[in-house]
């Protein structure tokens, strides 16, 4: 607690320091006519400050924020020229942060090297991964070994569907990081398994970019995070469970489809549903089919059940939950191979790739995607049953079918 208070204090003297630089810089700038607050971003600014001589590096590192907003390559290509000549260390923080923010805007970056920013996977660096939970959050960890011999270790909850929702960061002396681990196994029973360091670093950086909570203060203040660590993006890669597994194709795996519904046997998988959204429109069917007034054989029952629960399954899995449970399921192959359950891991990557390729098995025939679907479906049904008795109050009459 204490290394992180400080760690608090010490990011809130960079910002006042830096505050105060832009706006020593943006007052200079004033008196030449260049009124960077009124300044509207475009093309034409862009070159208008290209050709302004700034009389200091406050100044520069004002023209530097400013471009960090101004979302074109132009703006892009100025800051990598002004980077090739800068001296100053918060100048070229300055723009490699700008040069950070217009990569997860999208703006396209020129060609050219920078090697003057910190290299990121040093092989001190660890990455951190718990497993998947039933709300689809996963907790990943970057951690950076400094030359103190402490560690920096950023933070935070992703989820598939809504992005980064909790970001945190903070210092951590060697010997307390052991227990930080183990203390999150007893509070929050999570494994957090050794992991890429760059893979996790991608997994945080493409969940902020799709996050939902980014004016949310634990969200917000992630990139700030992320830039003690570095100012590039992470590169591009396939998740390391690919290489781990030895590059076998598993697409064609038929045996370990048909018997993929032993994966809820796995602890960490027994708690899965479908969100209630993705269920609501298929609840009343189901239950029609269970509650049946006519006197059904308990085969004709189960037949009338399974067709409910194949026609949900199949349009749930048309739409959003196939590429979310397609990288789920990826994600919880990669957790099972760092833990050593290499046939668990093998059986969870065939059902992500047959899941996100809807083959060799259809949605509505692959024993996982229907016993998810199943197992929902029956929960709600439950449910709704305890409710309707509870408002009913008990009852002497005895409906057919019921137990």
């Amino acid at each position: 607690m204490a290394a992180k208070k400080k760690h608090s204090r010490e990011l809130e003297k960079k910002r006042e320091s830096r505050d105060a630089s832009l706006l020593k810089g943006t007052e200079e700038l004033l008196r030449l006519g260049v009124d960077l607050e009124s300044l509207e971003p475009t093309v034409e600014a862009v070159k208008r400050l290209a050709s302004v001589t700034a009389p200091s590096h406050e100044a520069q590192q004002a023209v530097a924020c400013w471009l960090g907003f101004a979302e074109f390559a132009e703006a892009a290509e100025l800051l990598l020229a002004m980077e090739a000549k800068a001296t100053d260390k918060d100048l070229r923080r300055e723009i490699r942060r700008s040069l950070f923010r217009l990569e997860q805007r999208g703006v396209s970056m020129p060609a050219a090297p920078r090697s003057a920013a910190p290299a990121l996977a040093k092989e001190t660096d660890r990455g951190y991964l718990s497993p998947v939970d039933s709300r689809g959050d996963q907790v990943v960890w970057f951690v950076r070994e400094e030359g103190t011999g402490d560690y920096f270790v950023l933070s935070g909850v992703v989820n598939d569907r809504k992005g980064l929702v909790e970001a945190d960061a903070g210092r951590v002396a060697r010997p307390a990081f052991r227990d930080l681990v183990e203390r999150t196994h007893r509070r929050f029973s999570l494994r957090m398994l050794p992991a890429s360091a760059p893979w996790c670093d991608r997994v945080l950086h493409e969940a902020y970019k799709r996050s939902a909570h980014r004016r949310h203060p634990g969200v917000a203040r992630y990139p700030s995070y992320r830039m003690e660590i570095s100012h590039q993006i992470p590169e591009a890669m396939p998740c390391p469970v690919h290489a781990l597994l030895g590059g076998e194709d598993l697409a064609q795996r038929v045996d370990l489809l048909e018997t993929s519904q032993r994966l809820f046997e796995e602890a960490e998988l027994s708690g899965w549903s479908l969100e209630s959204d993705w269920i609501q429109p298929y609840h009343e069917a189901f239950l029609k089919a269970s509650e049946s007034p006519l006197v059904l054989s308990r085969f004709q029952q189960g037949e009338r059940m399974e067709a409910a629960v194949r026609e949900a399954c199949e349009a749930i899995f048309a739409a959003e939950a196939r590429q979310i449970y397609a990288g789920r399921l990826e994600s919880m192959a990669y957790y099972f191979a760092l833990d050593g359950r290499t046939g668990v891991a093998q059986q969870a990557l065939a059902v992500s790739w047959a899941i996100g390729e809807g083959k060799p098995l259809a949605l509505g025939e692959l024993p996982f995607t229907m016993e998810l679907t199943r197992r929902t479906l029956s929960a709600s049904a439950q449910a709704e049953q305890a409710r309707r008795r509870e408002e009913q109050g008990p009852s002497l009459i005895v409906k057919p079918g019921e137990r």
